[in-house]
């Protein structure tokens, strides 16, 4: 009886030794566990990437809109040359389709001696429930420019006569992977420029098609 207790204990010290010393499936398991954190590194990676881009696009694009319309030769822009400029946002944001989620809002506007400037005109494309124009959505009203310019008296932060033409955009960021799962929700991205005209005292453009 004692050899067989003996026996029985030595074959399961030997089972226990074995299971102890098998080291089989443990990259496996330490594969499984770290898998979501993987997962979750990586959606971050691309979804990080991806935001930068973005608004590196919304950058470049509110930047050549109101380039475009600097540029212009001619005091009074037309419908088809502003929609044209209008639609060219949707070009420059490929490879991402932008149409839908945004708000794109041109605006000229104009100093005036020991006043705030004037807004001679302002055309909106797209729009975002509330969002509107920081300058200003009044035309032939108080233009608010931002506190890079200077206030000379009164808000006058445009000397009398001096035009200025003020290119918004508005996206409305959805993530693609991590937003699914609560870490980040939608975002609203926006972007301005400023840009003088280069040939003509004023530009102006249609406030709608």
């Amino acid at each position: 009886m004692k050899r067989l207790l003996k026996s029985t204990g030595s074959r399961m010290l030997g089972h226990i030794g074995e299971f102890i010393r098998n080291h089989r499936g443990v990259a496996m398991a330490e594969f499984a566990l770290m898998l979501p954190v993987l997962m979750l590194l990586t959606a971050g990676s691309f979804e990080v990437a991806r935001y930068a881009l973005m608004t590196q696009k919304l950058d470049r694009i509110a930047a050549t809109l109101s380039d475009l319309i600097a540029r212009s030769t001619i005091e009074d822009i037309t419908e088809v040359e502003i929609s044209n400029i209008i639609d060219s946002a949707l070009y420059m944001a490929q490879p991402f389709d932008i149409s839908g989620d945004n708000m794109i809002i041109l605006t000229s506007v104009q100093g005036r001696a020991g006043e705030a400037p004037e807004i001679l005109s302002q055309r909106v494309s797209g729009s975002i429930t509330g969002y509107s124009s920081n300058i200003g959505d009044t035309v032939g009203g108080d233009a608010s420019l931002p506190s890079a310019f200077p206030d000379a008296g009164s808000g006058e932060t445009l000397a009398d006569g001096e035009t200025l033409i003020i290119a918004e955009i508005y996206y409305d960021y959805n993530p693609y992977l991590i937003g699914e799962i609560g870490f980040f929700g939608d975002m609203m991205l926006r972007a301005r420029a400023y840009f003088r005209p280069r040939f003509t005292d004023t530009i102006t453009f249609p406030a709608s098609p």
